[in-house]
């Protein structure tokens, strides 16, 4: 008991139960709009102009811009809880990666799939270092020293969905363990959410 005692922090300066459990519940509140995405794009028919199109887009959109700003959150958190190291370069990789990505589709929209030409390449390539990146993270989330178990959990998801988002070829199946990554996310949140409020009860 002192030895797990010995181990949870006494506070976390900045950090709040209320404001975990919030992040955890925006992680999976990003899950519902990109699956919401995924069922546009389908009914959408390839039709970016049409209703089922412009939801998808914004969908997107905004699932990419909650998805850079819970990792972030998600980074600041493992550092102060855990003094977890290394997190800063893949971070910012994937999430200028992720913009740029959204950035090039509002921009050039269907013309990226019309033709392979140096727009399609360009986008591909940042889809693929953005893969790269993911895979990045989910080798240092497996070098953090005694986290929660939910913590390689998401290594292990983050891992497996970047080296198949980086193959392209497997790009479009990668979404599965992504999401499944972002599930696990929020467990880690809700856990540091119970695990402070209990230290504060006490």
């Amino acid at each position: 008991v002192t030895l797990i005692d010995q181990q949870v922090p006494q506070g976390l300066p900045g950090w709040s139960p209320g404001q975990l459990r919030v992040l955890g519940w925006l992680c999976l509140a990003s899950v519902v709009v990109t699956l919401v995405a995924m069922v546009a794009v389908f009914f959408s028919g390839g039709e970016e102009s049409s209703l089922a199109g412009r939801i998808s887009d914004w969908m997107g959109t905004l699932a990419s811009l909650l998805g850079c700003y819970l990792l972030l959150r998600f980074k600041a958190f493992l550092e102060q809880r855990f003094a977890a190291g290394g997190l800063t370069a893949p971070t910012y990789l994937i999430i200028l990666t992720s913009l740029t990505s959204e950035a090039l589709h509002w921009i050039w929209g269907d013309a990226l799939f019309a033709s392979f030409d140096w727009r399609s390449l360009l986008y591909f390539a940042v889809l693929v270092l953005m893969g790269a990146g993911t895979v990045w993270l989910g080798v240092v989330l497996l070098r953090v020293k005694e986290p929660y178990p939910v913590v390689r959990v998401v290594a292990w998801l983050e891992l497996v969905g970047g080296i198949m988002a980086a193959s392209v070829i497997l790009l479009v199946l990668s979404f599965i363990p992504l999401l499944a990554g972002t599930v696990a996310t929020a467990l880690v949140f809700f856990r540091g959410a119970a695990e402070l409020a209990g230290r504060e009860a006490a």
